[in-house]
């Protein structure tokens, strides 16, 4: 998906509007749980790109890459930041440990299905939020993962009967994201 792409599937007001209210209240809620600290930028960035993925795939069925795929870089970058800021190098390793784990895991779902039920977008976004999740600990890599899958099977058994683009699934990283981002809020 390009950035050509990327305006029309939050073109209609309706999906403007739900693009900006998630994004204000992502932000607002990660700035006011975490406080100020050198991870900050980073958790804002990070946080921002994987609201409007989240939105867009919701709309469409598609991850915009665009957003997610330079964010692999900008992301652990802005960690690194932090963490000599901070003088403590382990939450940066920490966080890219997480980020491979879940994207290694993602990924091996998402073959072993055949990308018929989760596809490589959300494999890379499932990787951002294993590096938001790692910078926090590890046992918040775990609980976000299993989360954000929970929030999914609860998504499939609520909406499964509902018609989506992909004929019998649902956007995933919505949900993936939800799970992060709850275990984020609370994991402090």
């Amino acid at each position: 998906m390009s950035f050509e792409s990327l305006l029309p599937a939050i073109e209609p007001l309706r999906w403007r509007s739900i693009t900006v209210a998630s994004l204000v209240a992502v932000e607002v809620a990660l700035a006011w749980r975490l406080g100020w600290s050198p991870a900050l930028p980073a958790t804002l960035f990070l946080g921002a790109a994987l609201t409007v993925a989240a939105v867009v795939d919701a709309a469409t069925s598609r991850v915009p890459n665009v957003l997610v795929l330079p964010a692999y870089p900008a992301g652990p970058a802005l960690f690194a930041v932090a963490a000599g800021i901070d003088g403590q190098w382990w939450p940066l390793v920490r966080a890219v440990f997480g980020m491979a784990g879940v994207v290694g895991f993602y990924l091996a779902l998402a073959l072993g299905t055949g990308g018929k039920k989760m596809g490589l977008g959300d494999v890379t976004a499932g990787g951002l939020t294993g590096l938001l999740l790692g910078w926090t600990g590890f046992p918040a890599v775990f609980a976000g993962v299993l989360l954000g899958w929970a929030a999914a099977l609860v998504a499939v058994v609520v909406l499964g009967r509902v018609p989506t683009r992909k004929r019998g699934s649902i956007p995933a990283v919505p949900w993936l994201w939800l799970g992060a981002l709850v275990v984020l809020l609370v994991a402090r």
